[in-house]
């Protein structure tokens, strides 16, 4: 095994150590445990004793987990060794698998002490830069006080001055020759004419800073005003920092985006430190960058509903439009902010205060409503021509949306325009919902592990991933026995169109013990969850065999895997021979093969 026998760590990383650093306890518990949020924390049943009350705990911060009731505490590694029945080396070995964290037989990892020195100059510049900014009177602390952030707000964000003479960082470096070399590397200093110089020279200093507190690159705001200068730079990219990969603000905000359910996506810098400033706390920044994969993937870990706040101006609108499409292909739920009188969130905010952002923030629009919207303005709707050019572009907009979300956005065209619901499902290229079978029954995974031609509906993308999460829902509504059962894998439901579903049909199941029925969920959900609703009620299956969910959300998870392995794919970063992307791409396989062997083996009983 892997990291079987006697493994001696002395001079190199230690292997629990560098699975704390990767591995998100939460993440992971949470696949093997239900968990709740619980003020700051996470809560649920212990997986160690029987029980009701649910006293297990699990802390995010710490990373670390304990039960009241029992007294099992430890890591997660602890928890691997407890639940899998593992010894201390059998966990590692399992977790460094799970997490891609590279190994060797009997466990040797080595460590990278290239990256610990690139850590270090970049801790370093921090210091350095922010000790500048506390110098009264320099030019970054009075340009930051006019933009109406606080010395509390500058010092929690660790925010610097870079001063003019481009010699602050290069002329201490210059005595330090591996802090030197490691500078160089990260973009902090560079030479010209055999001499060294500094790279940032008049600017706003932001530190950007993962998850894990240790700074891995910045980004600087002009202050000087001259002409043809940059209006902001970052960091190039390194061993340790890659624009497309990384979110500014996270490590701070991170577990308030947790708390309240949902993040706000804003454009800059100044728009995250100057909402957070105001009391907005659930905030992630882009880097600079076009939005990647990455970054959705990213901010998935810790919400599953997204707001975009971009700025209002044209290049900000075709910015959501992109980055929308990109949190959605990813399952996420998202929403637009649309700021009325102020180009960016930072200036609405200062101007018309918290309670008003509040409120425009209360009143974001859902993602297609805001597509469909804009393109009205692109239309004359009083001309038949306009008309019919807008439905047609309506229709390629609906046209990729699960069944639930085109049935809704049809019946909406249908009543604005006075054009018939028929007409537009024919320009959308889609019917009218309808029941489909269950497992078994020669339809969705199943049909298609049975080597039968596969149909629109078992092809991975987020509408065939609906369709399954209606249909494992729908089996779920048909016994008691089978709720019990789905619920082990209500973290699927979050952030979907089922989503609000499920936690009712558990909220009615906890008060009343019995089967929810359609009336009692109606009167926990809105309109549209009703409709939603009236989907999984007509897809049940009461004949259903009782290892059907599991098999349905196991299929699930194993397209889930695939479009992973397809985004990676398409990195140029893997294509390059990306070391860690590589790793992430054999876990997933692994794990692929492991739920494949899962279902032919049969093992899919409760």
């Amino acid at each position: 095994m892997a990291c079987a026998g006697k493994v001696d760590l002395s001079g190199q990383v230690d292997v629990a150590e560098r699975i704390k650093d990767k591995a998100d306890i939460v993440e992971t518990v949470g696949r093997l445990v239900p968990l709740r949020k619980s003020g700051r924390n996470w809560s649920g049943l212990c997986p160690f004793h029987s029980e009701t009350d649910g006293s297990f705990y699990v802390y995010e911060d710490s990373g670390r987990f304990v039960c009241f009731g029992c007294g099992a505490n430890g890591d997660i590694i602890t928890f691997y060794q407890r639940y899998y029945h593992l010894s201390f080396l059998e966990a590692c070995e399992r977790l460094c698998t799970e997490y891609g964290i590279d190994w060797q037989p009997g466990g040797a990892m080595k460590a990278d002490k290239t990256m610990d020195v690139l850590y270090e100059a970049n801790r370093f510049a921090g210091q350095e830069y922010y000790t500048a900014m506390k110098a009264e009177g320099n030019p970054a602390l009075e340009y930051m006080l006019g933009r109406g952030i606080d010395r509390r707000t500058i010092s929690k964000f660790r925010l610097g001055y870079a001063d003019g003479s481009a010699r602050m960082l290069a002329s201490k470096l210059e005595k330090d020759e591996r802090l030197e070399k490691a500078s160089e590397e990260v973009g902090l200093v560079y030479k010209y004419s055999g001499r060294l110089r500094d790279r940032y020279a008049e600017r706003v200093m932001f530190p950007i800073v993962n998850t894990k507190g240790k700074v891995i690159g910045f980004g600087g705001r002009d202050i000087s005003g001259k002409p043809k200068t940059a209006k902001y730079i970052n960091s190039a990219g390194s061993k340790i920092f890659s624009k497309g990969l990384n979110l500014f603000g996270l490590n701070i905000t991170g577990p308030e985006i947790r708390e309240k359910g949902f993040a706000l996506l804003v454009e800059g810098y100044m728009d995250l430190v100057g909402l957070h400033m105001h009391g907005v706390t659930n905030v992630a920044a882009q880097l600079g960058t076009a939005f990647t994969k990455e970054q959705a993937k990213l901010l998935g870990k810790y919400t599953k509903n997204i707001v975009l706040a971009l700025d209002s101006d044209e290049s900000g609108l075709k910015a959501a439009g992109k980055s929308m499409d990109i949190l959605a292909a990813e399952g996420l739920k998202v929403r637009v902010l649309v700021l009325e009188g102020a180009k960016d969130p930072d200036e609405y905010i200062r101007i018309f205060g918290r309670e008003s952002f509040d409120a425009a923030v209360a009143a974001a629009v859902p993602m297609v409503e805001f597509k469909l919207g804009r393109l009205k303005l692109e239309f004359d709707l009083t001309a038949s021509d306009g008309l019919v050019d807008f439905l047609k572009a309506a229709a390629r907009v609906i046209a990729p949306l699960s069944p639930v979300e085109q049935d809704l956005h049809t019946r909406r065209l249908a009543r604005e325009t006075g054009i018939s619901e028929e007409a537009i499902r024919l320009q959308t290229g889609v019917s009218a919902v309808s029941p489909v079978s269950g497992p078994g029954h020669g339809s969705g995974f199943a049909a298609a592990s049975s080597g039968g031609e596969k149909t629109a509906a078992e092809k991975p993308g987020r509408a065939s991933r609906l369709t399954f999460l209606r249909d494992a829902l729908a089996i779920a509504l048909s016994s008691n026995e089978m709720l019990d059962k789905a619920v082990e894998y209500r973290h699927f439901f979050e952030g979907t169109d089922y989503g609000s579903i499920f936690s009712a049909m558990i909220q009615v199941h906890e008060q009343t013990g019995d089967l929810p029925g359609k009336d009692a969920l109606s009167e926990l959900l809105d309109e549209e969850d009703q409709l939603v609703l009236e989907t999984a009620f007509r897809a049940r299956k009461p004949e259903i065999a009782s290892d059907s969910v599991k098999e349905y959300l196991i299929r699930f998870e194993i397209e889930d895997l695939k479009e992973r392995e397809r985004v990676l794919k398409e990195l140029d970063a893997f294509a390059e021979g990306d070391e860690d992307l590589s790793k992430e791409y054999m876990a997933i396989r692994n794990r692929i093969m492991q739920l494949k062997e899962m279902i032919r083996k049969g093992e899919i009983h409760w």
